[in-house]
Protein backbone atom coordinates (compact mmCIF):
# COMPACT_ATOMS: atom_id res chain seq x y z
CA UNK A 1 0.00 0.00 0.00
CA UNK A 2 1.50 3.14 -1.06
CA UNK A 3 2.28 5.93 1.61
CA UNK A 4 2.38 9.28 1.38
CA UNK A 5 5.49 10.78 2.55
CA UNK A 6 5.80 12.45 5.76
CA UNK A 7 5.64 16.77 4.93
CA UNK A 8 3.76 16.80 2.20
CA UNK A 9 0.12 17.03 1.63
CA UNK A 10 -1.95 16.10 -1.43
CA UNK A 11 -2.84 18.75 -3.61
CA UNK A 12 1.31 21.20 -3.19
CA UNK A 13 1.92 20.37 -6.79
CA UNK A 14 -0.73 22.34 -8.33
CA UNK A 15 0.32 24.85 -5.31
CA UNK A 16 3.50 24.78 -6.58
CA UNK A 17 2.91 25.65 -9.97
CA UNK A 18 1.10 28.47 -9.15
CA UNK A 19 3.29 29.81 -6.52
CA UNK A 20 6.18 29.64 -9.07
CA UNK A 21 3.92 31.44 -11.35
CA UNK A 22 3.59 34.11 -9.58
CA UNK A 23 7.09 34.22 -8.69
CA UNK A 24 8.18 34.62 -12.36
CA UNK A 25 5.31 37.61 -12.75
CA UNK A 26 7.00 39.26 -9.54
CA UNK A 27 10.24 39.00 -10.82
CA UNK A 28 8.77 40.11 -14.32
CA UNK A 29 7.14 42.80 -12.55
CA UNK A 30 10.14 44.22 -10.37
CA UNK A 31 12.70 44.25 -13.58
CA UNK A 32 10.40 46.33 -15.59
CA UNK A 33 10.57 48.61 -12.36
CA UNK A 34 14.22 48.66 -12.36
CA UNK A 35 14.67 49.06 -16.06
CA UNK A 36 12.15 52.10 -16.09
CA UNK A 37 14.42 53.93 -12.93
CA UNK A 38 17.34 52.80 -14.70
CA UNK A 39 16.35 54.78 -17.61
CA UNK A 40 14.54 57.73 -15.71
CA UNK A 41 14.80 60.39 -18.51
CA UNK A 42 13.64 58.45 -21.81
CA UNK A 43 10.85 56.66 -19.64
CA UNK A 44 9.61 60.33 -17.92
CA UNK A 45 9.67 61.30 -21.95
CA UNK A 46 7.60 58.59 -22.62
CA UNK A 47 5.16 58.91 -19.78
CA UNK A 48 4.90 62.55 -20.43
CA UNK A 49 3.96 61.69 -24.33
CA UNK A 50 1.40 59.63 -23.09
CA UNK A 51 0.34 61.90 -20.84
CA UNK A 52 -0.40 65.32 -22.98
CA UNK A 53 -2.08 62.87 -25.44
CA UNK A 54 -4.29 61.66 -22.96
CA UNK A 55 -5.02 65.20 -21.25
CA UNK A 56 -5.67 67.26 -24.50
CA UNK A 57 -8.67 65.58 -25.35
CA UNK A 58 -9.79 65.25 -22.13
CA UNK A 59 -9.33 68.66 -21.39
CA UNK A 60 -11.27 69.73 -24.71
CA UNK A 61 -14.39 67.44 -23.94
CA UNK A 62 -14.05 69.00 -20.05
CA UNK A 63 -14.30 72.38 -21.39
CA UNK A 64 -17.41 71.45 -23.91
CA UNK A 65 -19.14 70.09 -21.16
CA UNK A 66 -18.81 72.88 -18.86
CA UNK A 67 -19.40 75.00 -21.55
CA UNK A 68 -22.90 73.53 -21.67
CA UNK A 69 -23.38 72.96 -18.39
CA UNK A 70 -23.42 77.25 -17.80
CA UNK A 71 -25.30 77.83 -20.72
CA UNK A 72 -28.49 75.15 -19.70
CA UNK A 73 -27.98 77.64 -16.70
CA UNK A 74 -28.59 80.99 -18.72
CA UNK A 75 -32.04 79.38 -19.59
CA UNK A 76 -32.72 82.82 -20.86
CA UNK A 77 -36.03 82.50 -22.95
CA UNK A 78 -36.04 83.57 -26.46
CA UNK A 79 -36.59 87.07 -27.29
CA UNK A 80 -37.24 88.68 -30.57
CA UNK A 81 -36.64 92.63 -30.98
CA UNK A 82 -37.91 94.85 -33.80
CA UNK A 83 -36.53 98.02 -34.97
CA UNK A 84 -39.00 100.07 -36.51
CA UNK A 85 -38.76 102.31 -39.28
CA UNK A 86 -36.61 105.92 -38.30
CA UNK A 87 -40.14 107.58 -39.65
CA UNK A 88 -42.36 105.86 -37.68
CA UNK A 89 -44.13 107.68 -34.80
CA UNK A 90 -44.41 106.17 -30.92
CA UNK A 91 -48.50 105.85 -31.97
CA UNK A 92 -48.09 103.89 -34.52
CA UNK A 93 -45.41 101.67 -33.03
CA UNK A 94 -48.07 101.20 -30.71
CA UNK A 95 -50.53 100.24 -32.52
CA UNK A 96 -48.50 97.85 -33.82
CA UNK A 97 -47.92 96.49 -30.41
CA UNK A 98 -51.42 95.69 -29.63
CA UNK A 99 -52.09 93.78 -33.24
CA UNK A 100 -49.15 91.80 -31.97
CA UNK A 101 -50.59 91.49 -28.81
CA UNK A 102 -53.81 89.33 -30.43
CA UNK A 103 -51.37 87.38 -32.60
CA UNK A 104 -51.08 83.50 -31.60
CA UNK A 105 -47.73 82.29 -30.56
CA UNK A 106 -46.66 85.80 -28.34
CA UNK A 107 -46.70 85.82 -25.29
CA UNK A 108 -45.67 89.45 -24.45
CA UNK A 109 -44.60 92.61 -26.18
CA UNK A 110 -42.84 95.58 -24.55
CA UNK A 111 -42.55 98.76 -26.13
CA UNK A 112 -39.29 100.65 -25.78
CA UNK A 113 -39.46 104.39 -26.66
CA UNK A 114 -36.14 105.82 -28.57
CA UNK A 115 -35.85 108.22 -26.06
CA UNK A 116 -35.81 106.14 -23.00
CA UNK A 117 -33.18 103.93 -25.16
CA UNK A 118 -31.07 106.70 -26.19
CA UNK A 119 -30.91 107.55 -22.31
CA UNK A 120 -30.02 104.08 -21.18
CA UNK A 121 -27.70 103.29 -23.90
CA UNK A 122 -25.60 106.81 -23.12
CA UNK A 123 -26.13 106.19 -18.80
CA UNK A 124 -24.88 102.31 -19.07
CA UNK A 125 -21.88 103.87 -21.55
CA UNK A 126 -20.78 106.77 -19.99
CA UNK A 127 -21.90 108.91 -23.05
CA UNK A 128 -24.09 111.52 -21.07
CA UNK A 129 -21.73 114.14 -22.63
CA UNK A 130 -22.44 112.78 -26.30
CA UNK A 131 -26.47 112.81 -25.64
CA UNK A 132 -25.52 116.66 -25.15
CA UNK A 133 -24.09 116.71 -28.51
CA UNK A 134 -26.45 115.00 -30.70
CA UNK A 135 -29.09 117.45 -32.42
CA UNK A 136 -31.57 114.11 -32.99
CA UNK A 137 -31.91 110.84 -31.48
CA UNK A 138 -30.62 108.04 -34.33
CA UNK A 139 -32.36 105.07 -32.73
CA UNK A 140 -35.83 103.97 -33.77
CA UNK A 141 -38.65 102.93 -31.70
CA UNK A 142 -38.69 99.04 -30.82
CA UNK A 143 -40.24 96.17 -29.68
CA UNK A 144 -39.17 93.33 -27.53
CA UNK A 145 -41.48 90.04 -28.46
CA UNK A 146 -41.87 87.55 -26.14
CA UNK A 147 -42.80 84.17 -27.77
CA UNK A 148 -45.00 81.67 -25.60
CA UNK A 149 -43.15 78.53 -24.46
CA UNK A 150 -44.67 76.30 -27.08
CA UNK A 151 -42.16 78.26 -29.97
CA UNK A 152 -39.23 77.57 -30.42
CA UNK A 153 -36.25 77.19 -33.17
CA UNK A 154 -38.03 76.68 -36.64
CA UNK A 155 -41.08 78.53 -35.04
CA UNK A 156 -38.73 81.32 -33.96
CA UNK A 157 -37.20 81.57 -37.51
CA UNK A 158 -40.66 81.75 -39.30
CA UNK A 159 -42.20 84.14 -36.51
CA UNK A 160 -38.82 86.19 -37.11
CA UNK A 161 -39.67 86.36 -40.89
CA UNK A 162 -43.57 87.46 -40.81
CA UNK A 163 -42.22 90.05 -38.31
CA UNK A 164 -39.69 91.61 -40.75
CA UNK A 165 -42.98 91.03 -43.19
CA UNK A 166 -44.74 93.73 -40.87
CA UNK A 167 -45.40 97.22 -42.84
CA UNK A 168 -42.89 100.07 -40.58
CA UNK A 169 -40.84 97.07 -39.60
CA UNK A 170 -36.72 98.00 -40.18
CA UNK A 171 -35.42 94.98 -38.82
CA UNK A 172 -35.36 91.88 -36.03
CA UNK A 173 -33.46 90.51 -34.10
CA UNK A 174 -33.14 87.01 -32.67
CA UNK A 175 -31.54 87.33 -29.56
CA UNK A 176 -31.47 84.12 -28.40
CA UNK A 177 -30.03 82.64 -31.78
CA UNK A 178 -26.34 83.37 -30.01
CA UNK A 179 -27.19 80.86 -27.93
CA UNK A 180 -28.41 78.07 -30.16
CA UNK A 181 -24.95 78.65 -32.26
CA UNK A 182 -22.87 78.79 -28.76
CA UNK A 183 -24.47 74.78 -28.11
CA UNK A 184 -23.62 74.00 -31.23
CA UNK A 185 -20.42 74.97 -31.62
CA UNK A 186 -19.95 72.97 -27.85
CA UNK A 187 -21.62 70.15 -29.30
CA UNK A 188 -18.66 70.21 -32.06
CA UNK A 189 -16.14 70.83 -29.41
CA UNK A 190 -17.38 67.09 -27.80
CA UNK A 191 -17.22 65.30 -31.61
CA UNK A 192 -13.97 66.73 -31.81
CA UNK A 193 -12.60 66.20 -28.44
CA UNK A 194 -14.11 62.25 -28.94
CA UNK A 195 -12.60 61.87 -32.12
CA UNK A 196 -9.07 63.56 -31.27
CA UNK A 197 -8.93 60.96 -28.35
CA UNK A 198 -9.39 57.76 -30.87
CA UNK A 199 -6.63 59.68 -32.43
CA UNK A 200 -4.47 60.30 -29.43
CA UNK A 201 -4.88 56.40 -28.17
CA UNK A 202 -3.76 54.89 -31.38
CA UNK A 203 -1.04 57.10 -31.03
CA UNK A 204 -0.15 56.28 -27.38
CA UNK A 205 -0.67 52.52 -28.38
CA UNK A 206 1.69 53.15 -31.82
CA UNK A 207 4.26 55.06 -29.08
CA UNK A 208 3.91 52.17 -26.58
CA UNK A 209 4.21 49.75 -29.61
CA UNK A 210 7.53 51.57 -30.42
CA UNK A 211 8.97 51.33 -26.80
CA UNK A 212 8.86 47.87 -26.54
CA UNK A 213 10.55 47.42 -29.74
CA UNK A 214 13.37 49.56 -29.20
CA UNK A 215 13.56 47.30 -25.64
CA UNK A 216 13.46 44.30 -27.49
CA UNK A 217 16.02 45.14 -30.14
CA UNK A 218 18.22 46.35 -27.16
CA UNK A 219 17.72 42.83 -24.83
CA UNK A 220 18.03 40.68 -28.10
CA UNK A 221 21.13 39.08 -26.56
CA UNK A 222 19.56 38.47 -23.24
CA UNK A 223 16.02 36.72 -25.43
CA UNK A 224 18.54 34.62 -27.32
CA UNK A 225 21.02 33.24 -23.70
CA UNK A 226 17.05 32.78 -22.27
CA UNK A 227 15.86 30.80 -25.11
CA UNK A 228 19.33 28.72 -25.11
CA UNK A 229 18.72 28.05 -21.46
CA UNK A 230 15.41 26.77 -22.50
CA UNK A 231 13.08 29.76 -21.73
CA UNK A 232 9.80 30.08 -23.37
CA UNK A 233 8.41 32.79 -25.29
CA UNK A 234 5.77 33.41 -22.52
CA UNK A 235 8.91 34.10 -20.11
CA UNK A 236 10.92 36.04 -22.50
CA UNK A 237 7.83 38.29 -23.70
CA UNK A 238 6.42 38.80 -19.76
CA UNK A 239 9.46 41.71 -18.64
CA UNK A 240 8.21 43.39 -21.62
CA UNK A 241 4.77 43.11 -21.08
CA UNK A 242 5.27 44.54 -17.52
CA UNK A 243 6.92 47.28 -18.89
CA UNK A 244 4.48 48.32 -21.41
CA UNK A 245 1.65 47.86 -19.03
CA UNK A 246 3.64 50.45 -16.02
CA UNK A 247 4.35 52.80 -18.68
CA UNK A 248 0.75 52.81 -19.98
CA UNK A 249 -0.25 53.42 -16.36
CA UNK A 250 1.97 55.93 -15.86
CA UNK A 251 0.88 57.55 -18.83
CA UNK A 252 -2.46 57.74 -17.83
CA UNK A 253 -1.78 58.97 -14.49
CA UNK A 254 0.32 61.75 -15.69
CA UNK A 255 -3.18 62.59 -18.12
CA UNK A 256 -5.04 62.81 -14.63
CA UNK A 257 -2.41 65.14 -12.82
CA UNK A 258 -2.39 67.13 -16.25
CA UNK A 259 -6.01 67.32 -16.43
CA UNK A 260 -6.48 68.20 -13.40
CA UNK A 261 -4.29 71.05 -13.07
CA UNK A 262 -5.16 72.56 -16.40
CA UNK A 263 -8.82 72.37 -14.54
CA UNK A 264 -7.95 74.27 -11.67
CA UNK A 265 -6.22 76.97 -13.45
CA UNK A 266 -8.91 77.46 -15.48
CA UNK A 267 -11.27 78.13 -12.48
CA UNK A 268 -8.49 80.50 -10.85
CA UNK A 269 -10.30 83.90 -10.80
Amino acid sequence: MATVPSGSSVGAGPRSVIATWLYHHRQAALTSCEKLFAESVASFLTIMVIGIALALPNLGFSLATTLQDQIAKLNAPPQLSILMEPQITFNETAQLRERLMRRPGIAQVELIDRDDALADFTASAGLEALLERLGTNPLPHSLWVYPKANVRDAGLDQLRIDLSALPGVSNVILDSRWLTRLNSFSELMKTTAVVLFFVMAAGVVLTLGNTLRLAIEARREEIIVIKLIGGGDAFARRPFLYTGLLTGCLGGLMAGLLSFAAVMVLKSP
